[in-house]
């Protein structure tokens, strides 16, 4: 059975982060093995491909250092640079590369978003590229498209096809969470307890080359009645133990 995890905790954790934001970088949380020193993260950054989102229209990639974990990010819940920020957008998928074997007790994320917003958040972990969706379903996305076939003349035709997407199903889903915003307002999720086939610690084994699919339902075609909310994402917070 896959469990899910309540609103309250992911208050909580969210409300302790935002209180401790004023301090020193070092005591706003724990990173694991990722703790250096003096404001030393460059092990934390190497860990990590660009963290990609896609949206219905585009796909944008964003640097972990430069756009989703720095001291700035972290004390201003802001940006160096405007060209770095994350854009605001309906994103149904949020793709974490990894870089390296870890075991990851828990992963954290602020989102924002423009009106209050209830979301229902899955993950889905994959060992390669070739193993995660090559193509994925939005709501505007088409049910068929015009393909070109060989008739048994030689001669090239064009027909209807229907599309195959490939969003992995709910039940495949490593962890569950849910986030609710406010106007204006940061607020975080936190992905924990995984339940990865393998294994039974509760943690997400990575490896070099696999990839976590976050996916915010809300904004997918699965969940075609729900309302659709478009945010912007910072302070991506991975702990690995």
């Amino acid at each position: 059975m896959k469990r899910k995890r309540g609103s309250f905790a992911v208050r909580c954790l969210a409300a302790v982060l935002l209180l401790l934001m004023p301090l020193t970088l070092g005591s706003c949380f724990d990173l694991g093995e990722f703790e250096g020193g003096n404001g030393d993260y460059a092990a934390y950054y190497e860990a990590f491909g660009d963290v990609v989102g896609l949206f219905y229209g585009g796909v944008h990639t964003y640097d972990v250092e430069k756009s989703l974990f720095s001291d700035r990010s972290i004390e201003n819940m802001g940006w160096d640079n405007e060209e770095d920020a994350v854009a605001s957008e309906e994103y149904v998928y949020l793709i974490l590369p990894f870089e390296q074997e870890m075991a990851i007790e828990s992963i954290a994320l602020f989102l924002q978003t423009e009106t209050e917003a209830d979301f229902s958040i899955s993950a889905f972990y994959y060992e390669t590229p070739w193993a995660a969706p090559s193509r994925v379903r939005y709501k505007s996305s088409p049910e068929t498209e015009i393909v070109t076939e060989t008739d048994e003349n030689g001669n090239e035709v064009e027909k209807e096809a229907r599309i195959e997407y490939d969003d992995p199903a709910p039940d495949d889903s490593v962890a569950e969470t849910y986030c609710t915003t406010k106007p204006q307002e940061w607020e975080s999720f936190l992905l924990e307890n995984f339940d990865q086939e393998g294994y039974r610690d509760g943690l997400l084994h990575t490896g070099q080359g696999g990839m976590l699919f976050i996916r915010f339902d809300n904004n997918s075609w699965l969940y075609f009645d729900a309302p659709s909310y478009p945010f912007r994402f910072i302070n991506l917070l991975v702990r690995a133990v």
